[in-house]
């Protein structure tokens, strides 16, 4: 009876092998893939991983609706329309290597919908908003153990932080509060997605907290859910026992001021002509959103939204106390200007050096592969693999290029080795100094015309050099 059991198990063990080999195939000459995904191509998003099997790629459909799914190498490409629960096999040969590949249909219902009133009233326009529900959360988090412990969640150091604690501690009970901590303590993480759904949901003429009619989640790209509205009907209870309306009435000099200085001080507008200039083919798009609380201290994060053909990129960042520049050391009031600028200045650059890196992506994968030259693990884990070093490495270099650009000469050195100090000892960025001197020299010395898109290929020979 064993031996019976034997030789059917093999049988099964050799009928399953060819039905593998039989997959669905296509070739790659290169290790990042492009993916049409709908009406959206997405350009060098895919790495490819052959250790996994299967690597998942899950299809998000809109409410459920077939939509058809292309993987694209440089050689090839393999299409399939997706429905909803259905999956999806075929293998990526990568040289000799097979990438096994699955793609899943899940239902999605869409972040965002701009129809063509919303994109007609935002195209080539940038908004800068301290939006009510998403204040009411930041004032939340700012109450809860976690908020008042962590220096670096909440900015401690201002007049507002003391009004609104005054306002507030006689509330410090509330099942909200306990909620909310609890779950910050269960995964630190949450504390964005919390923080950014809730633009994501307003209040109405009656004063209850509804949801947007334009978005459905504003959290991470590539969520699908809203993390914060489980908790909406104890928001609700929080605003309506604080009277926290009557709290955001009363303290709106102050968000209108700190709206102006993004405005008109830091002149956001200026920041995009100069990244128009020199990325003229890379920004893509139609409209910006700066969202911000006075609440948050060093934490900045960026979503982004595309729909009906309409892009819309939306920075959630920290505002820049003038008391908090000290550290810095002295600064004139145009170089304080421009340093204060850079919170929101690294998050709106996103939006044209990732593109950027997009048509390098094999050549900056092989430029940055050997990653424990470019980023300490334990500090700087989100921008391990993949692209986000090279991009972030960029990042910080196109602020010391906007302080060449902007910042008073005689300031300029100090300002960027103030840069460079916090890149490599507090993010772990370990050869950025190295980096920026050369970025900086490069950009100092280029032939008239020439704009800082046009270098890219100067800029990863360097990283090539020093990969080694």
């Amino acid at each position: 009876m064993k031996f019976f059991l034997l030789v059917l198990t093999l049988i099964f063990v050799n009928a399953a092998a060819p039905a593998q080999e039989r997959l669905p195939t296509i070739r790659s000459n290169v290790s990042v893939i492009s993916i049409q995904d709908g009406d959206e191509l997405r350009k060098n998003v895919w790495t490819l991983v052959p250790e996994a099997k299967p690597d998942v790629y899950e299809a998000q459909l809109q409410d459920g609706k077939p939509q058809r799914v292309t993987f694209v190498t440089d050689v090839e490409s393999i299409s399939f329309l997706v429905q909803e629960g259905k999956k999806y096999d075929f293998i990526i040969q990568l040289g000799e290597q097979l990438c096994y590949t699955q793609i899943v249909g899940i239902r999605s219902v869409p972040a965002a919908v701009f129809d063509k009133k919303y994109q007609d009233s935002h195209r080539a326009r940038t908004f800068v908003e301290i939006p009510e529900v998403y204040e009411l959360i930041n004032v939340a988090i700012a109450m809860t153990p976690t908020g008042i412990e962590d220096k670096n969640l909440v900015f401690k150091a201002s007049d507002y932080y003391k009004r609104m604690r005054e306002w507030f501690d006689p509330h410090a009970g509330h099942p909200l509060l306990v909620a909310l901590d609890n779950e910050l303590k269960r995964n630190p993480g949450r504390y964005f997605t919390l923080k950014m759904n809730g633009y994501a949901f307003e209040f109405d003429n009656k004063g209850k907290i509804v949801p947007s009619a334009v978005y459905n989640r504003t959290g991470f790209r590539g969520e699908i859910t809203n993390t914060l509205k489980p908790y909406i009907a104890q928001l609700q209870s929080f605003s309506d026992d604080t009277k926290f309306r009557e709290f955001y009435k009363q303290n709106s000099e102050t968000y209108e001021s700190q709206i102006a200085f993004y405005r008109d001080t830091a002149n956001i507008a200026e920041m995009k002509r100069w990244l128009d200039k020199n990325f003229p083919t890379s920004s893509n798009y139609d409209t910006y959103k700066i969202i911000f609380s006075p609440l948050v201290a060093y934490n900045q994060s960026t979503t982004w939204f595309t729909s009906n053909g309409f892009r819309e990129l939306q920075p959630h960042v920290n505002f820049p106390y003038p008391e908090d520049m000290r550290r810095y050391g002295p600064m004139s009031e145009t170089g304080q200007t421009v340093f204060r600028g850079n919170i929101v200045f690294t998050e709106i650059n996103h939006g044209y050096i990732n593109p950027e890196a997009d048509k390098y992506a094999e050549r900056i994968l092989k430029a940055i592969s050997n990653r424990e030259r470019w980023v300490e693990r334990s500090r700087g884990p989100g921008y391990y693999g993949g692209m986000g070093a090279f991009n972030e490495y960029m990042n910080w270099g196109l602020v010391s290029l906007r302080i060449v650009d902007y910042a008073p000469k005689e300031e300029q050195d100090r300002m960027i080795a103030t840069i460079d100090l916090m890149m490599v000892q507090r993010r772990g960025f370990v050869q950025f100094d190295a980096f920026d001197k050369f970025l900086v020299s490069l950009y100092r010395n280029r032939p008239a015309g020439k704009t800082i898109a046009d270098l890219y290929p100067q800029i990863i020979a360097w990283f090539e050099k020093n990969n080694r």
